[in-house]
């Protein structure tokens, strides 16, 4: 009850437990969340996403600085690789990001733990667990993983995809499906060559894919110089504005829908392998490696098993 306490006081300390149980799915985390869920659920959130070596690193601490100051309590969520020795995040975005002396921004680097959209599963209970500091408007970075980043248009208010000239291949191939998760598109590095080509790219897609009432609009920005970042932040207004009570509340529905999805399949996969036990499991294995069966096969009779 001490902690339950502590959290609902808003305490950085039993936050950032919090947010340790979380990650590491101590059953500690899910008692503590039932009991704080009624305040939570307040905050805006950015999804920030691109390829690595787009700068959404420089831009998110621009983007949280200026936010700042205009009066908002802000959270930062900079999603990690995971590193195969300690399951931990390794970039450590957190220490590398913020030149900011900014105390009231809260920054926190999160592992994906393996997983292969982008962010980690956990993101909507980490979330919810800043909010616990009062935290109105919270950005979520992502490890820039490609396309495989389209899942934080399922978990974000708002999603910035930041491209960069330059970057060859890899974000011609990236562009595809670029309109397809975003609210606003980035240029980032606009000073650097080829910048104003990528913006008519940009436009010629907007007018080939199928768009709804909002046409993301394309900001120039060079964060690094903190340039373009107040009309960024126009814009993230202007799409706020845009979405209203009633658009929100259905963006924030459909993301509600998504998390309990993802809940329901790792709470259901957990109970089927500890119902299967690990023993099973390393028979089924030593099978697969003699080459008695396949992993196909093997898969298809455990899922007979489990019914």
């Amino acid at each position: 009850m001490f902690l339950i306490d502590d959290l609902l006081s808003g305490d950085t300390r039993s936050v950032s437990r919090l947010i340790s149980w979380i990650e590491n799915g101590d059953e500690r985390a899910k008692n503590a969340l039932k009991s704080v869920w009624h305040k939570t659920g307040n905050s805006y959130t950015i999804g920030v996403t691109g390829p690595t070596g787009a700068g959404k690193s420089t831009l998110v601490n621009c983007l949280a600085d200026y936010s700042s100051k205009q009066g908002h309590k802000v959270g930062v969520l900079a999603i990690d690789p995971t590193s195969p020795f300690s399951g931990g995040a390794i970039l450590g975005d957190r220490l590398r990001m913020f030149s900011s002396q900014n105390a009231d921004i809260f920054i926190r680097s999160v592992a994906t733990r393996g997983h292969l959209g982008g962010v980690t599963p956990t993101i909507g209970f980490l979330v919810n667990a800043i909010e616990l500091l009062q935290k109105d408007l919270i950005f979520i970075e992502t490890v820039g993983a490609g396309q495989g980043d389209v899942e934080i248009a399922e978990l974000a208010d708002t999603t910035l995809v930041v491209n960069v000239p330059g970057l060859g291949d890899e974000i011609q191939a990236q562009k595809a499906g670029i309109l397809e998760i975003a609210d606003i598109l980035v240029v980032n590095k606009s000073d650097r060559s080829g910048a104003d080509r990528l913006v008519e790219e940009l436009k010629m897609m907007q007018h080939l894919g199928e768009l709804e009432s909002w046409t993301p609009p394309i900001v120039q920005t060079t964060a690094v110089e903190q340039i373009g970042i107040s009309l960024l932040w126009e814009n993230i207004e202007k799409h706020r504005s845009f979405l209203g009570s009633n658009g929100l509340k259905s963006v924030r529905l459909k993301r509600q829908i998504y998390e309990l999805q993802q809940h329901l399949r790792t709470s259901l996969y957990q109970d089927k392998i500890t119902e299967l036990g690990s023993k099973s499991l390393d028979s089924v294995a030593e099978d697969i490696l003699s080459r008695k069966t396949d992993p196909f096969t093997a898969v298809d009779e455990i899922k007979s098993l489990l019914k």
